[in-house]
């Protein structure tokens, strides 16, 4: 997955494994827009991607509460299962991309033109379904739900997570962009935006619980 998305290696996050009582776990960055966070790793060696979007996007505070939400992960044995279905499920995905491409270097036009764009819709809808049971049979939306606790057990912001996990959603809204919906699982929250006909398929890959849900589940952590 690192590699997928051509991270590299910053530091380490000794200050939160400490809190977590967890070994430390290396850093890594990567080059994207939308602010995407996951952890991926098996057997105990566990690695956190941060993309450029996610940097430019939190501050310190907002970016230390999410990272906790990783260790969360961490803690509750969620990241192994995570990735395993991320390769399989994202590599199902990504026809529809080469499905794409293929119109394209066919000579059926740009990307935003109605062949291309339909030609990319039948290929999804070949490999959506079982793509998407691979995640929707094998993970559970509450993973999400332990995670944010976890964040608030660590940092003691739920405000705080609350509210940067509502401004991410809204951020999506306003810039979507397009991504393998076989990795959508991993991110905080759901980062697929459905814009037209042709997005139908990526309703299927949401493994997350709805933001009210969330926020209600965290800011009772305190109550």
């Amino acid at each position: 997955m690192l590699k997928w998305y051509k991270a590299e290696k910053v530091g380490t996050l000794e200050n939160l494994a400490k809190k977590a009582g967890v070994p430390s776990l290396d850093m890594y960055m990567f080059n994207h827009h939308h602010p995407i966070i996951f952890t991926v790793g098996t057997r105990g060696n566990f690695d956190i991607a941060v993309s450029s979007g996610a940097m430019g996007l939190f501050d310190a505070s907002e970016l230390e509460v999410m990272l906790a939400r990783e260790f969360g992960h961490v803690l509750n044995d969620d990241v192994p299962m995570n990735t395993i279905v991320a390769l399989f499920a994202g590599s199902l995905a990504s026809v529809s991309t080469l499905a794409l491409w293929g119109a394209l270097l066919g000579g059926f036009g740009q990307d935003f033109d109605p062949a291309p764009r339909f030609i990319r819709f039948l290929g999804m809808g070949l490999v959506a379904v079982p793509s998407s049971l691979i995640a929707q049979l094998t993970l559970s939306p509450s993973r999400e739900l332990l995670a944010d606790a976890v964040s608030v057990e660590l940092t003691n912001e739920p405000q705080l997570l609350a509210e940067t996990l509502e401004h991410v959603q809204e951020y999506i809204k306003h810039y979507p962009i397009p991504l393998n919906p076989g990795h959508v699982h991993m991110f905080p929250l759901n980062l697929l935006s459905l814009e037209e006909f042709y997005d139908i398929h990526l309703s299927l890959f949401n493994t997350h619980p709805d933001m009210d849900i969330r926020v209600r589940n965290i800011l009772g952590k305190v109550n």
